[in-house]
């Protein structure tokens, strides 16, 4: 096997790299980070579970049907990208109608109709980021990627900074629903430099009407499952990412309901736990950037995963808020880890031309698993052992719910161990 980096000479102008076009695309890095830290960590969660007292399999089956409904979406939807020769505009249109989901959020009374919304903006910007990681490939040689996606994630974890601030004064003590507006607006403004600085290479289209390349696409899914397995490192990749993400991403979701659980914590303390984080997470994204050039990804997120298992495990066993202080950043450095890395794993995996196919399904299986974890692995967990059978209470369930979340993240590392992550002839594409 070729290694492609042998194309771009040692002394490549790295300066090059801080460019319009990366910076724009670095930019809406920063711009879904904010949704991302005000929907999926820190207000929606707290507001539907808490302020609204709905039970946690409520938000997990919600996050669950916007898994499913994915599954069939983001086949669509890189086929439809593939058959057009461009993502762009598959970009646009779900970026607006996240902000659009969000912004509406912050007007319903209804728990019911906060959940379908809250929905509709998680499923579009999920769709969203399926069509924004594959341009990584237009703006930097592969030898560059780790890079040039490190400072993206570095930059979008700025933006959560920025976030935590801005809407910590707009929510203040009082409803988390007042946060929701300002994310629409946030969201809107930031991701508008990714439209007006990135181009796209135009690819060449794939054959058939936009009709007919939609249903081929719903009646391929398992096709496209099928494919992924021809390339068994893109399979086992996936596989690997259903376990690690179901973890990574049900953590951070739950985190502050778990540390209300474990003891008292005041809104400024929880805020303060969450920007800790969130300074972790952008440090370790910079570094994993770097450390994806030197040693690949394989061995970045085995490292890392395996210090994020350790810290759920002593959050479980120790209990208490004490020891969040130093979970938290751990979390963080996982989640800079995983956003870095992944789609420089991913882009030496998936040929040129099943790239949209891929990310899609890579995309598809991230969410799906965090719909999974929610509902099954942290809902169930804590509806089996407390609500159903008494055996713990609330804040027991929840500490074995943990575990249960560190032992599918160890699964996910043994699966990642066998992945061969050597750059591909095609990965210069």
């Amino acid at each position: 096997m070729s290694d492609v980096r042998e194309e771009y000479p040692a002394a490549f102008p790295v300066r090059q790299l801080l460019t319009a076009p990366v910076v724009g695309w670095a930019l809406y890095d920063f711009a879904n980070t904010i949704f991302s830290y005000a929907v999926v960590t820190r207000y929606f969660n707290d507001w539907i579970t808490e302020q609204k007292d709905a039970p946690d399999w409520q938000l997990g089956l919600m996050l669950f049907g916007v898994g499913v409904a994915l599954v069939v979406a983001l086949p669509v939807s890189g086929a439809l990208a593939d058959r057009v020769g461009r993502r762009m505009p598959f970009l646009l249109a779900f970026t607006l109608l996240c902000v659009a989901a969000t912004a509406a959020l912050g007007a319903v009374e209804a728990t019911v109709t906060a959940l379908l919304l809250g929905g509709v903006a998680i499923f579009a910007f999920q769709n969203g980021l399926a069509h924004y990681d594959p341009l990584l490939a237009d703006l930097a040689p592969e030898r560059l990627r780790g890079r040039v996606s490190g400072f993206g994630a570095g930059v979008g974890y700025a933006g959560a900074l920025i976030a935590l601030v801005a809407l910590g004064i707009a929510v203040g003590e009082g409803d988390n629903q007042r946060a929701f507006v300002p994310t629409a607006a946030l969201f809107l403004l930031f991701a508008l430099p990714c439209f007006v600085l990135v181009r796209e290479r135009r690819r060449e289209a794939a054959a058939g009407s936009v009709g007919e390349v939609a249903r081929a696409a719903l009646a391929q899914v398992g096709a496209t499952l099928r494919r992924a397995r021809e390339y068994g490192d893109v399979w086992r990749f996936l596989l690997a990412r259903f376990l690690y993400v179901d973890a990574v991403g049900t953590i951070i979701a739950f985190m502050l309901v778990y540390a209300g659980r474990m003891g008292e914590m005041s809104a400024a303390a929880e805020t303060a736990l969450i920007g800790l984080s969130i300074v972790f997470a952008g440090a370790g994204a910079l570094a994993a950037g770097a450390a994806v050039e030197r040693v690949g990804p394989r061995r970045v997120l085995v490292s890392v995963l395996g210090l994020l298992v350790a810290a759920m495990l002593a959050a479980a066993l120790v209990g208490g808020t004490t020891v969040l202080w130093l979970v938290g950043p751990v979390v963080g450095v996982a989640l800079g880890t995983v956003a870095t890395a992944d789609r420089v794993f991913l882009l030496r995996l998936a040929p040129a031309v099943y790239r949209g196919e891929f990310f899609g399904l890579a995309t598809l299986v991230g969410r799906l698993s965090s719909g999974i974890g929610p509902l099954v692995l942290w809902g169930g967990t804590i509806f089996v052992l407390a609500d159903l059978t008494g055996a713990a209470s609330e804040a027991g369930a929840s500490r074995v719910a943990v575990v249960v979340l560190a032992a599918a993240c160890l699964a996910g590392i043994l699966v990642l161990r066998r992945i061969d992550d050597r750059p591909r002839a095609w990965s210069a594409g």
